[in-house]
C-alpha cells in the first residue's frame, strides 16, 4: 500500500482543528482526520518534532517506542519529501507544499515565504509558537510571522522543559517542540550505536512527559510525535540521510487527542 505524502499532513492538522489550510497545501488525509478526531475537533495541538526517526528504526527498536505508543497510539505512516533533509521536510510538513513550491530544496535555512500552517492559524485568531534548539531549522525557517512566538533553547532537554511550561500556562493554540539529539548522534556515530539508542530513549521520555502535561491541561488537544525523515548508514560507517531510499524516506508519526 502506497504511503501518503508528508505534504498531506499540514491540511490534515488544520482540518483536525477546524482551520482553513494554507493556500498551497496539498489535500488532507481524510481517513486520518476522521479516525483521529471521531468527528469532534481539537481545541489545541502540540507537535513534538524529534529529528531523523524513520519507520525502520521504529520497527527495529519497538521496545523503545512503547512509551510513545502508550502516549499516542494512532500510527500514521507516511513518505517524506525529497531530498530528506531537515529544513526541506519541515518546510513541507508545515506548508503542505512540495519543496519546489516552498523553495527549500537542499540543506539551507531561509525563511519560508509562502503561506504556512502558522499563518493559517493566525488568520483565524489562534496563537502558535515554536520551541526549538538554537540554530536548528525550526529556529530559522518560520520566522517573521507577526502574531507568533519563538522560544530558543540550548538543547533538547531545555526545549522540552520550556514546552511543558507553556502547556501548563495554556498560552498557545498550536505548539511545536523540536528535538535533535538522535540526528546529531547518528552523524557522529551511526543509526544503531549506543549513543543513538540512548537518544531514542530520551525522545520517548520527553514525549511521555509532554503527554502528561497535555493530559493534565484538561483541554481537547491533538498530540503528535512527528519526525521529519529517516536515516541510513553510509559505506564509510557514519549515519546520514538524503537519499531516495526507504530508510530515509519512510516515516511513522504517532497521534492522540486528549480531552
Amino acid at each position: 500500500m502506497e504511503r501518503p505524502s508528508l505534504t498531506t499532513l499540514c491540511a490534515s492538522l488544520c482540518e483536525c482543528m477546524g482551520v482553513t489550510p494554507p493556500e498551497k497545501a496539498e489535500p488532507a488525509n481524510k481517513k486520518f482526520v476522521a479516525e483521529i478526531t471521531g468527528g469532534k475537533l481539537a481545541e489545541k495541538a502540540v507537535m513534538y518534532n524529534p529529528d531523523a526517526v524513520g519507520t525502520w528504526i521504529v520497527n527495529k527498536y519497538a521496545e523503545k517506542f512503547v512509551p510513545v505508543r502508550e502516549t499516542a497510539p494512532y500510527e500514521l505512516q507516511m513518505r517524506t519529501v525529497f531530498p530528506p533533509k531537515t529544513p526541506v521536510c519541515f518546510a513541507s510538513m508545515y506548508t503542505g507544499a512540495q519543496p519546489r513550491v516552498h523553495g527549500i530544496e537542499r540543506y539551507v535555512k531561509p525563511v519560508v515565504k509562502i503561506d504556512s500552517l502558522f499563518d493559517a492559524l493566525i488568520r483565524q485568531g489562534k496563537k502558535p509558537a515554536i520551541v526549538a534548539v538554537k540554530n536548528s531549522s525550526l529556529d530559522k525557517i518560520f520566522r517573521e510571522r507577526e502574531g507568533m512566538d519563538y522560544y530558543i533553547t540550548p538543547y533538547d532537554k531545555e526545549a522540552v522543559e520550556q514546552g511543558i511550561e507553556l502547556i501548563k500556562q495554556d498560552k498557545y493554540d498550536f505548539l511545536v517542540i523540536y528535538n535533535q539529539e538522535y540526528d546529531d548522534s547518528i552523524h557522529f556515530t551511526h543509526p544503531t550505536s549506543r549513543r543513538a539508542r540512548r537518544a531514542l530513549d530520551h525522545y520517548a521520555e520527553y514525549f511521555s512527559a509532554i503527554g502528561d502535561a497535555v493530559k493534565a491541561s484538561g483541554r481537547r488537544t491533538l498530540l503528535g510525535y512527528a519526525p521529519d525523515h529517516g536515516v541510513h548508514r553510509e559505506w564509510y560507517l557514519l549515519g546520514n540521510h538524503g537519499k531516495d531510499i526507504p530508510k530515509d524516506m519512510e516515516i511513522s508519526h504517532f497521534y492522540h487527542i486528549y480531552n
